[in-house]
């Protein structure tokens, strides 16, 4: 993982990457699977039309994993968490650690089964949601050791000063 990407700060590193749970994409999928099964049904039309066809819906599910994705990273790195969004016009949601008040995980049903779910993320004044997330606890549980580390940290600097130690 290249860190020149995510313009980092000085003294800045990056924990983890967020890795999007394979059920975002299982409509594109059956779509592909739909593509590949079409020309060999047993259907009125000739198979040039099959083809046509198969090919259109290639070129959706293609489509759909992209529109799905939208260039989507979720960086967590010792001073803050980094939400990017786009490909071509790109947005970027940037939440300070040492700020954050709460995190929060939300897993359906369905993500509990396959191990997917969404973090929140809330500092007070902006609320973020990481969505699809494969093993959301895990994330969130660097989130809060990062977090701890970053108010240790503070604890120990203050003690520092308040006793005069260097």
């Amino acid at each position: 993982m290249s860190q020149n990407n995510y313009n980092l700060m000085n003294g800045e590193t990056i924990i983890a990457e967020a890795q999007f749970h394979y059920f975002l994409y299982w409509l594109p999928a059956l779509l592909v699977l739909l593509a590949v099964v079409l020309p060999f049904l047993p259907l009125q039309a000739p198979v040039k039309y099959m083809l046509y066809c198969s090919g259109a819906l290639l070129v959706v599910a293609l489509l759909w994993i992209v529109a799905l994705n939208n260039g989507k990273r979720y960086i967590l790195t010792n001073k803050r968490i980094i939400k990017k969004t786009g490909i071509i016009q790109r947005e970027t949601a940037e939440l300070m650690l040492r700020k954050i008040e709460a995190v929060a995980t939300k897993q359906s049903i369905a993500g509990r089964i396959f191990g997917y779910g969404d973090v929140e993320v809330s500092t007070g004044e902006q609320t973020d949601s990481f969505e699809f997330i494969l093993r959301p606890h895990q994330f969130s549980n660097k989130i809060h050791e990062q977090i701890d580390l970053i108010a240790s940290t503070a604890a120990a600097a203050g003690t520092q000063l308040a006793t005069g130690d260097e």
